[in-house]
C-alpha cells in the first residue's frame, strides 16, 4: 500500500490547477465573445444559438470544481470523475448540437484539445483520488 504522498503526488494537484485555470481562461473566452468563440470553431457566420453563453458559464463551473479537488481530492474524488464524464458527454453534445455532425479542422480541433484529450488523465486522477481518500482516514 503506498503513502497518501505516492497516492496523489503533488503534479495531480498541480494538474488539477492547471486545469481550473485552462477552464477560467476559456470560459470567460466563450461567455464574453460566444459569436467569435462559435463563429470559429464552426467555421460558418450564422447566428451564434444563446447556449452557448451558457456553455461559457458551464466551463467556468468546472474551473470551480477542479480547484476544489485540488485542495481536497480524497474528500470529493467524485467531483473529478463528474469531470470526466461532463468532458466526454460535452463532447457529445458540442458535435451532434453546435457542430451538427459536420466538423471542421477547427471543430475537430475544439473536440479534442478541450474535452476529450483531458479524459484519460482525470480518470487516472479519480482513480487515484478514490485510493487516497481510502487511505486516510
Amino acid at each position: 500500500m503506498g503513502t497518501p504522498q505516492s497516492l496523489f503526488p503533488q503534479w495531480m494537484r498541480g494538474f488539477l490547477l492547471a486545469a481550473a485555470a485552462y477552464n477560467i481562461l476559456w470560459g470567460v473566452f466563450i461567455g464574453w465573445f460566444p459569436e467569435t468563440f462559435f463563429h470559429w470553431v464552426t467555421e460558418t457566420v450564422c447566428e451564434t444559438p444563446s447556449v452557448i453563453t451558457w456553455q461559457g458559464r458551464g466551463v467556468l463551473l468546472m474551473a470551480v470544481i477542479y480547484l476544489t479537488c485540488a485542495i481536497h481530492p480524497g474528500k470529493y474524488w467524485f467531483l473529478i470523475l463528474f469531470g470526466s464524464i461532463t468532458k466526454i458527454a460535452g463532447a457529445i453534445w458540442f458535435y451532434f448540437a453546435i457542430l451538427e455532425t459536420e466538423v471542421g479542422k477547427r471543430g475537430a480541433f475544439h473536440l479534442l484539445m478541450n474535452d476529450l484529450i483531458w479524459v484519460p488523465l482525470l480518470l487516472w486522477i479519480t482513480y487515484q483520488a478514490y485510493q487516497y481518500k481510502k487511505l486516510k482516514p
